[in-house]
């Protein structure tokens, strides 16, 4: 093979932009900042010494017109006809073909050229060859309808496996006019291979080159080792399938996924490679943000401290690097030798080694180091993902660790099918900030920024997200801003994070409203706002916000709410803020001048009226509810009221209710049969009904899953699984393991203890795994789904509102029934029998036949034309004619 002379050669810079045109460097139609950042490009190019290719797929005549048309700055080097031609500039400004080139794709199709090709092509009907300028001695190029194109295609391949012809086939359609596009290139031709060959017979590194394209005909460079940037109005399968390949092949930071298009996004890249000045303003979060490749800009607040450095481990180097401190006690420096990945710490002025407060990831728990982590680097396919209103909420919690046997991120996601086809719209996921030891609820979380490294990397939970808004479901996040985790928590060695003056049962409660507050207020609200801006989370859960301590006003709820409904108001998404109050606390739903509402609140009311009535005696709930209080509990919603936690008598409800205009107030209620607390209260962590029954949970869940507020379900009972769900913790320091084993005893003193699973014990962490197929009721999973979907057509319909719902129980049928009001004046009824296990078995009732059976979860024997028989834990919906 013949190689280019010396005189062929232009000189090479040590960086080298090789860049695709159309959707790529040439600026979108509609897009004048497009048309402003090229101009700014092509001078740092040209001021930073960058060779410049063009890779496109025009001919060269198209390509010409694309860089006078669009100014483009002229490369260095031009490879057009989808990688079949190479032309380089020569002194005088001229473009020359490079023959050795040619030469190279001749040998390649000796056997056969381009004209004895087109006539083992020329019987295959619909092809149109495309104009003569569009041809090539090494491409043969047709027009076919769109419609045809992959028959055609078909047929293609099949005379050229029948030829042994030395081509291949790539095929496309035109975005611009739907017509079919067919290009035969010589084996193996395309513009990675034309790029390739380039790259070796200069004899360049791969990693001189900097790659930029947007399409699938760009995906073969982008995948070929090269620092790649894919632009963001590409394809989210071609960034999909680059990240994929990248992560293979354990490629670190050589993709960068931009999050603007067409020339902003190259331009963009080029900024995070180094081809071209960096941005100047540095990112004002906490942690450490790569700004570059091989660039990261450290931020740490040690206001306590005189000195901070940051040492970086680079897998083979350490390097060490003294932050500045600046204005309130914030440390900051830029280092170039700490790429994404790198492990850091920061030594405080005393010796210490401490894991970063704002840390991104930690890969060996809470005491190990830190890992940069870039945002960026995920490629979402959620752009268009608009959330799901609050009227549309139906719920499943779930904990990552105990849901699947594999207790992680990756096998989660595989499982959302199941929950898509329960009907679910939202996932509620406990909490998964950064935990000691190797299995933990989630709320003794000490970095609240990581999420926990046995559930996987972050771009696992991106993933999870991800997969979950393709399947139409926002997911809810519990975060917890009460307290801080007792092991691991080594916030208060940079400043005062801690409240000298508030105390939890569970940990350090954050300074709010002391010397320093300022700071760890904002460091709470960045936390939040970073769970949803980097995870496109729809929604938090502030765990025992009652628990929130705060004298200062406005309080930091307030500031929460406020800056959480600012950042909804910026994107195109519905976001969700829920508190967990436990009862009805009116001013958590009422907008005032100095706070916002929350958008709905945990009330237990209901579902512990229930544990009530079936099982008196026993006590899952620092509140005292009575067999008495369900029906009450139906009709408005509540039994206690306030963050004092007052128990309202029924003449009060009705008061409340009627202070609040109707019972609107219902609807942003989170109404559940079970909960992660409802079961794990339980000293054997056990279910609803292996507590009762299967068939009282059936009837139960009618009044929860019909009922008007937002309904939760608790992971595991759509299938009345036998796996315990009790409360379990493990940490690394023994004390703590002994702390906590006996300080849940103290907790629920009216249980008896003797036989409960101690929370620090493996086995009561592996036993409550949730997925095991032979402990499953696929009989349950379809009440529930049925359930659900009657939910929804109720929404429909506008029959399912809290102002068109009355509630009430006949004690001669013990039947508690939800009565909804259509505008026609029919009615769609619910009526339940729920009796206990401690009660003897009631003979069946019978009741008035109300119009026609639309739901019933046991067979309905009918005595007469006018009535039917109801059984202890029985549910039947009915709709009036």
């Amino acid at each position: 093979m013949n190689t280019p002379s010396q005189h062929d050669r232009p000189v090479l810079t040590n960086q080298i932009l090789a860049t695709d045109l159309d959707g790529t460097l040439i600026p979108l139609a509609d897009n004048p900042a497009n048309t402003a950042d090229l101009s700014l490009l092509a001078a740092q190019l040209q001021s930073h010494h960058v060779t410049l290719i063009f890779i496109t797929g025009r001919h060269f005549a198209s390509a010409q017109t694309a860089i006078e048309q669009h100014q483009l700055p002229q490369p260095d080097w031009l490879i057009c006809d989808v990688g079949t031609s190479i032309f380089h500039r020569q002194s005088d400004g001229t473009l020359k073909t490079v023959h050795a080139y040619a030469e190279h794709l001749g040998e390649i199709v000796a056997k056969m050229p381009v004209d004895e090709l087109k006539q083992h092509l020329s019987a295959i009907d619909g092809l149109r060859l495309q104009e003569s300028e569009k041809q090539g001695p090494f491409k043969l190029s047709y027009y076919a309808d769109a419609a045809q194109l992959d028959c055609l295609v078909e047929q293609i391949k099949q005379k050229l496996s029948q030829t042994a012809a030395p081509y291949s086939i790539i095929h496309s359609v035109d975005p611009f006019n739907g017509d079919g596009l067919i290009d035969l290139l010589p084996s193996g031709g395309s513009k990675a291979h034309a790029l390739a060959w380039w790259v070796e017979q200069n004899d360049l590194h791969q990693d001189a080159i900097v790659f930029a394209g947007d399409s699938g005909n760009d995906l073969a460079a982008l995948t070929a080792g090269y620092r790649a940037i894919v632009v963001g109005n590409a394809n989210r399968a071609v960034a999909q399938q680059a990240y994929a390949a990248h992560r293979t092949a354990g490629w670190e930071n050589r993709l960068y996924l931009a999050t603007q298009p067409a020339t902003t996004g190259v331009w963009e890249g080029c900024r995070w490679f180094g081809l071209v000045d960096r941005e100047k303003s540095l990112p004002q979060k906490l942690g450490a943000t790569p700004i570059g490749d091989q660039a990261t800009y450290f931020r740490v607040w040690a206001p306590d401290r005189r000195r901070v450095e940051v040492e970086i481990d680079n897998g083979q180097t350490t390097v060490t690097h003294a932050l500045q401190k600046g204005e309130s006690g914030y440390f900051t420096g830029v280092v170039p030798e700490a790429a994404a990945k790198a492990r850091y710490q920061y030594r405080l002025d005393d010796g210490t080694v401490r894991p970063d407060p704002a840390s991104r990831y930690q890969p060996d728990g809470v005491h190990g180091p830190s890992q940069i982590i870039n945002p960026l680097a995920f490629p979402w396919t959620d752009k268009n993902w608009p959330g799901i209103a609050k009227r549309d909420l139906v719920i499943y919690e779930l904990h990552i660790g105990a849901f699947t046997q594999a207790g992680d991120f990756q096998a989660a996601t595989a499982q959302l099918p199941e929950l898509s086809a329960l009907g679910i719209t939202a996932v509620e996921v406990m909490p998964v900030a950064q935990t000691p030891g190797q299995w933990n609820w989630g709320y003794d979380g000490v970095n609240l920024f990581a999420v926990r490294n046995t559930y996987g990397e972050p771009d696992d939970f991106k993933r999870f997200v991800d997969a979950c808004h393709a399947a139409g479901m926002a997911v809810i996040l519990d975060v917890v801003y009460n307290h801080v985790g007792p092991e691991g928590n080594y916030l208060t060695e940079f400043g005062p994070y801690a409240s000298t003056k508030h105390h939890t049962p569970w940990g350090d409660a954050f300074n709010y409203d002391e010397p320093g507050s300022t700071e760890v207020r904002q460091f709470v609200i960045d936390n939040a706002l970073f769970w949803l801006e980097d995870y496109h989370l729809d929604g938090l859960r502030l765990d025992a916000a009652h628990f929130i301590k705060d004298d200062s006003r406005p309080a930091i709820v307030d500031e929460l709410r406020r800056d959480v409904s600012r950042y909804a108001e910026s994107i195109d998404r519905t976001i969700h803020l829920i508190a967990e109050t436990n009862m009805f606390d009116q001013e958590s739903l009422n907008d005032q001048v100095d706070r916002l509402a929350f958008d709905g609140v945990w009330c237990d009311c209901i579902m512990h009226a229930i544990y009530a009535h079936a099982l008196p005696d026993l006590r899952i709930a620092h509140r005292e509810y009575l067999g008495g209080d369900l029906a009450d509990a139906l009709q408005y919603g509540f039994v206690y009221f306030g963050r004092d936690e007052k128990r309202i008598e029924a003449s009060q409800r009705r008061d409340l209710s009627r202070n609040a205009a109707g019972k609107s107030y219902i609807e942003s209620f989170i109404i559940g049969l079970q909960t992660h607390d409802s079961v794990g209260n339980h000293p054997q962590g056990q279910r609803i009904h292996q507590l009762t029954s299967k068939a009282f949970q059936k009837a139960a869940a009618a009044l929860t899953l019909l009922y008007p507020g937002i309904p939760i379900i608790f992971m595991g009972e759509e299938f009345a699984i036998d796996a315990p769900f009790p409360f379990f913790v493990d940490f690394e320091n023994a004390s703590l393991k002994q702390a906590v084993d006996s300080g849940r005893a103290r907790e629920f003193p009216q249980h008896v203890w003797g036989d409960f699973l101690l929370p620090s014990q493996s086995d009561t962490f592996y036993q409550a795994k949730h997925d095991v197929p032979d402990r499953r009721d696929e009989e349950m999973f379809a009440w529930y789904r049925d359930l659900i979907a009657l939910r929804k057509q109720g929404l429909a319909e506008a029959w399912l509102s809290a102002d068109s719902m009355a509630a009430g129980y006949d004690p001669q049928t013990e039947i508690f029934f939800l009565r909804f009001r259509k505008d026609s004046g029919t009615e769609v009824i619910v009526q339940t029998r729920l009796i206990g296990p401690a009660e003897s078995p009631d003979k069946a009732v019978s009741i008035p036949m109300e119009g026609t059976v639309l739901l019933s979860s046991a067979k309905l024997p009918q005595s007469d034309n006018q009535n039917i028989t109801l059984h202890p834990n029985q549910v039947v919906i009915s709709q009036t004619s």
